[in-house]
């Protein structure tokens, strides 16, 4: 059932894990008003999410759901009838991005509520997750690369309550990432800090002793499980060792305060340069996990390939 934001925020409580972009923080550093909550049951809530609506020329009204909150205990059939009733809402086109570890139950619940898998992907259904409270495996480049950072004397910094000036220097960063990898989206000051004025989400630096800053990381951390958000690695910290030493300084900070797992967030391997990242990432002796991933619902299948044509040929966006 659709419901107001007071209340779903108010059940969303009750889960056991929050995905970051499901957060109300992760809302307010949005810039979209047309927004619509979903619960099952709100006195015995087995699944909740929000989505942000569009209005589409040709197709109608359009619901992306990004991220969703389930309980444990969840079946197929809960599954369908929670997605049947977003359905009857009078969405022409929904889409679907979970980060969840694959559930067979959600997949045959997902389904026979009318979703599909889209017309090519645009998201990695894969990622690592570590686990903090077992002793830690880490590679030999790893350790190298550490050790070279630790002799240049790398400082590690913790920043609970990020300025401006600091905020601009991760996107900085970030901004060289970007042009590295070729990435797509854009991170401003303004999001950044609303997201980092709230608890659950954390940045962490890596600098020289002269504050030169080289490497910088966005942590969400929920209750036992922590999320890797953004990295802002300089061409510099490339050559320093600075972002292996940044991530294992991270991995103990969690670890010191009971937290259980670092889920990566998708890192797809492949043929292209995308592929160094998975396998720099692998180092940590993370373990692979798939996730629940992408699925679609489309009233028309003729619009079902016009907007698959527009995604992948008009908007270039990878497919995974």
């Amino acid at each position: 059932m659709m419901i107001e934001r007071k209340t779903f925020f108010e059940v969303q409580k009750s889960f056991p894990d929050i995905p970051f972009s499901q957060t109300e923080e992760w809302l307010d550093s949005i810039n979209n008003n047309n927004i619509c909550y979903f619960v099952d049951n709100v006195q015995q809530p087995r699944i909740c999410c929000w989505g942000r609506m569009y209005g589409r020329k040709l197709i109608g009204n359009h619901l992306l759901i990004d991220g969703i909150s389930l309980k444990n205990d969840i079946n197929s059939k809960h599954v369908r009838d929670f997605f049947k009733s977003i359905i009857s809402e009078g969405f022409k086109l929904i889409e679907l991005s979970d980060i969840n570890n694959y559930n067979a139950d959600f997949e045959i619940g997902i389904r026979r509520a009318g979703f599909l898998r889209p017309l090519g992907s645009t998201l990695s259904p894969l990622t690592l997750i570590v686990n903090l409270q077992s002793p830690f495996s880490f590679h030999r480049d790893w350790r190298r690369n550490v050790r070279k950072a630790i002799e240049q004397d790398i400082q590690f910094e913790y920043l609970p309550n990020p300025t401006i000036d600091q905020t601009n220097t991760f996107i900085r960063l970030f901004n060289q990432l970007k042009e590295r990898k070729n990435l797509g989206f854009t991170l401003t000051s303004e999001g950044l800090l609303k997201l980092l004025s709230k608890e659950h989400f954390k940045l962490f630096f890596a600098k020289t002793k002269e504050d030169k800053y080289l490497a910088g990381r966005l942590i969400y951390v929920n209750k036992k499980k922590a999320y890797d958000i953004y990295a802002a690695n300089s061409y510099e910290s490339l050559k320093n060792g600075s972002v292996y030493f940044l991530q294992e300084k991270i991995f103990y900070f969690l670890k010191e305060r009971g937290i259980e797992l670092f889920d990566y967030g998708r890192i797809p391997p492949g043929t292209d340069s995308i592929d160094d990242i998975y396998v720099a990432k692998s180092y940590s002796g993370g373990y692979p996990i798939l996730y629940n991933g992408q699925w679609q619902y489309c009233e028309s299948i003729l619009f079902d390939y016009l907007y698959s044509f527009y995604k992948h040929c008009i908007l270039k966006r990878k497919r995974y």
